[in-house]
């Protein structure tokens, strides 16, 4: 059996972008984090974000030029 560490990754990404949802809602109704916390969360999940869309559309572009980037 494969361990394909680009998905798991991935779900580690959306369990993270999930937590962070969660403590925004907490932080709206008056607890959890402070501020500072939940800025470096959003820009950490957004850079993860960022990095998967980039490896998406390389494989997309790879595909268009004929190659394989799997």
């Amino acid at each position: 059996m494969k361990i394909d560490l680009e998905k798991i990754l991935y779900w580690l990404l959306i369990l993270f972008v999930i937590y962070l949802i969660i403590e925004i809602i907490r932080k709206i109704l008056g607890g959890s984090l402070g501020f500072e916390e939940l800025v470096i969360g959003l820009l950490i999940a957004n850079l993860g974000y960022s990095f998967y869309i980039n490896s998406k559309i390389s494989e997309h572009m790879g595909w268009h030029k004929g190659k394989d980037n799997k």
